[in-house]
């Protein structure tokens, strides 16, 4: 179980003059990720309370430049794999066991897969990788599991898997009333399943949960159980679930009313979810919001 440090506080998008790769400290990946943003105009079919991307200000840049794109990850990893990114802010006050470059991560500000050049930068980060003999690297994706079952982001996932691969797929909710509190979306909660069902019986996957006090209040018991619910139908269903990550918000958002919840609150919630599924590895992430 983790807590959050002053170097996995900074997870900003932005770095240097770079406008789609940055480093961060991940606690999800125990090490150094290198993200991707292919979404740098913001599109995502989710909005969520808890997001960390504020629409307010305007966006950098709309287009994505697949040539920029590479050049600026193949700086990232010369400078990882050199070790100056390590002597810089955050990095050199992260614990040294952190500074170990993890993965490359499809991540951003918005949901990678809905980009229509999702499939093309897949291709080029593998291919840098390869390039660089970098086959212990991963690539992640990060992802909200809308477009989980589409042939283009099949046919990506499968390269994203045959060069290290893992899929991170969130499901914050058990019933379609919570999940439209939490995640708003015209993507319903069952189709959610739908796909989680069919990406973890053709791949393995990491589940990501996110739950959270929203308007002074955390989920009920009978969400907590309808989750569960959820969880059961897909093992039982036959996916591959390589783990469970739950976490809650670490970092200020735009909506003032999305609030951590209280360790003790999220170990009961781990507690019933081992408690039911005792086979299902659960990697439990703390807040540090005052």
């Amino acid at each position: 179980m983790t807590g959050i440090t002053p170097a996995h506080m900074d997870h900003s998008r932005i770095w240097r003059n770079f406008d789609y790769c940055y480093p961060v400290i991940s606690r999800r990946s125990k090490g150094v990720s290198l993200g991707v943003n292919i979404n740098p105009c913001r599109a995502c079919n989710f909005n969520c309370v808890y997001c960390e991307v504020d629409h307010i200000y305007p966006v950098k840049r709309k287009d994505l430049d697949l040539d920029q794109l590479e050049d600026e990850m193949k700086i990232l990893l010369d400078l990882a794999l050199s070790g100056e990114l390590f002597k810089t802010h955050p990095f050199s006050a992260a614990k040294k066991e952190l500074l170990r470059l993890n993965d490359i991560a499809f991540s951003g500000d918005g949901e990678p897969t809905t980009a229509e050049e999702f499939p093309e930068s897949v291709v080029r980060m593998a291919r840098l990788k390869g390039q660089l003999s970098l086959s212990n690297v991963k690539l992640v994706l990060i992802t909200n599991a809308t477009r989980l079952k589409d042939n283009d982001v099949v046919s990506a996932i499968d390269t994203l898997m045959a060069n290290n691969g893992e899929i991170w797929a969130k499901l914050d909710a058990g019933t379609e009333s919570y999940y439209q509190t939490i995640n708003r979306s015209a993507v319903s909660l069952d189709q959610i399943i739908e796909n989680l069902e069919f990406a973890g019986k053709r791949w393995p996957i990491i589940i990501q949960t996110l739950f959270l006090e929203w308007a002074g209040s955390g989920p009920s018991s009978h969400e907590i159980n309808s989750y569960i619910d959820r969880l059961k139908y897909l093992l039982d269903s036959g996916i591959r679930l390589q783990g469970l990550q739950l976490h809650t918000v670490a970092r200020p958002t735009p909506e003032v009313e999305a609030r951590p919840l209280p360790p003790v609150i999220l170990d009961e919630i781990t507690n019933n979810i081992t408690k039911e599924l005792p086979n299902i590895s659960v990697d439990v992430f703390y807040g540090a919001m005052a």
